[in-house]
């Protein structure tokens, strides 16, 4: 575990096929963008640390799309 890090935050981002989640994802975790990028089948995940007022806490952030969860969020 990282000594610095102050907390590790667990995102989950659903929503519906083609919006652009996973996108958004490697922009915020690569500063990248693919205009080919495939569907995502199954989970997309990435990790990214980041500075809050000087502090540092780490992002662990799934994508998918699960219509069964949708229904129930």
């Amino acid at each position: 575990m990282d000594d610095d890090v102050l907390t590790t935050l667990k995102i989950l981002i659903i929503g519906e096929s083609g919006v652009g989640k996973s996108s958004l994802l490697l922009r915020f975790t690569d500063d990248t963008f693919d205009p080919e990028l495939a569907a995502t089948i199954g989970v997309d995940f990435k990790v990214k640390t980041i500075a809050i007022d000087g502090n540092r806490a780490k992002l662990a952030i799934w994508v998918s799309f699960c219509k069964h969860i949708l229904y129930h969020v």
